[in-house]
């Protein structure tokens, strides 16, 4: 009943429910599963499921277009993006994209491309996997951020607590409190990223976007726009779409907010990006794309949809009764 195009297509005309936005993340290669990656095999599926079952998978700019232009899509359509620009996404994920004809946007961080930097919070999740502590309780920069647990048993939800408590400070603090954590968690962050934490080339990104995977910035330095100031946050936006534009032919001026909360971006981003020509731009917020959304700034603020870790709940999310109920319960 989920997979009919003839139910989906009246539910879509009753309903308007709009298009679910996928975002990927990090990939785990073939046989090391990883908590927190998408296995290859799982997204083999989803796209493999898609296609049997008559879904239309447009690219972000199609989305982007018919929401300017206010023109309506079929029922059952999907649209796919990845964030960062890690190496597994170019040789992992994008392959399998290519492999289904389904469109991808990859947003990158220029900083990690051009190899000048690799992300805060990339450091925080390498320190907490490395440390061979057991507990950084006591520890001065885990009192400091508020952290009520500071055992690295549960290392996801200790990563997720720093990195949450790191959102809310000035950007300008952040490198001394990294320093701080690798201290009393007993390593050193290298200059240039693990293995672990490799980005893809800019040449990768050249050869892919031959075969049709579209590029677009995610800022240069991955710090969280709200935690600007004015000057620094512009900079960010501008230079981000100037260095991926020296690198490749055809990107898509379409910004991806680092983190992509609410509290991340707001009115001043948003009007940047509109001062600087930008089409749009994504955000994490988890419902579905709208296409009756008459507000300009909804472009600027597009949800996304983290993509399912199960076959179960990635054919809720791209059937009509999962765009209802987020449809009801954002009303």
């Amino acid at each position: 009943m989920l997979a009919s195009r003839q139910i989906a297509s009246i539910a879509h005309r009753l309903f308007n429910y709009g298009t679910p936005v996928f975002m990927l993340h990090r990939i785990t290669p073939h046989g090391q599963p990883a908590e927190g990656k998408t296995d290859p095999d799982h997204l083999r599926n989803c796209l493999q499921y898609l296609h049997k079952n008559h879904h239309t998978c447009i690219s972000l700019e199609q989305l982007i277009s018919s929401l300017h232009d206010n023109k309506p899509l079929p029922a059952k359509t999907v649209c796919f993006t990845m964030d960062d620009g890690y190496i597994d996404q170019a040789q992992i994920a994008a392959p399998v994209f290519l492999e289904y004809n389904c469109p991808v946007t990859l947003f990158v961080i220029t900083d990690m491309l051009d190899h000048i930097a690799w992300p805060w919070d990339a450091k925080v999740s390498w320190i907490i996997e490395t440390s061979q502590q057991s507990s950084l309780e006591s520890s001065a920069v885990i009192k400091q951020l508020g952290i009520n647990n500071g055992k690295i048993a549960n290392k996801r939800k200790l990563r997720r607590s720093i990195q949450n408590a790191i959102k809310t400070l000035d950007v300008k603090v952040i490198p001394d409190i990294l320093q701080q954590l690798a201290d009393s968690a007993g390593v050193t962050i290298p200059d240039t990223p693990p293995p672990d934490y490799q980005p893809m080339s800019w040449n990768d990104a050249r050869q892919l976007e031959k075969q049709g995977v579209c590029f677009a910035p995610h800022s240069v330095s991955h710090n969280i726009m709200s935690r600007l100031d004015q000057e620094s946050m512009e900079w960010e936006i501008n230079q981000a779409w100037q260095l991926i534009c020296n690198e490749l032919k055809n990107p898509l001026k379409v910004f991806c907010y680092p983190t992509g909360r609410p509290a991340d971006f707001g009115r001043r981003e948003i009007e940047a990006l509109k001062k600087s020509g930008y089409l749009g731009a994504v955000s994490v917020t988890p419902e579905f794309v709208k296409n009756n959304k008459q507000s300009h700034n909804y472009i600027f603020s597009l949800p996304r949809l983290a993509l399912p870790g199960n076959m179960t709940d990635f054919i809720q999310c791209c059937s009509w009764v999962e765009g209802i109920r987020a449809t009801r319960s954002n009303r």
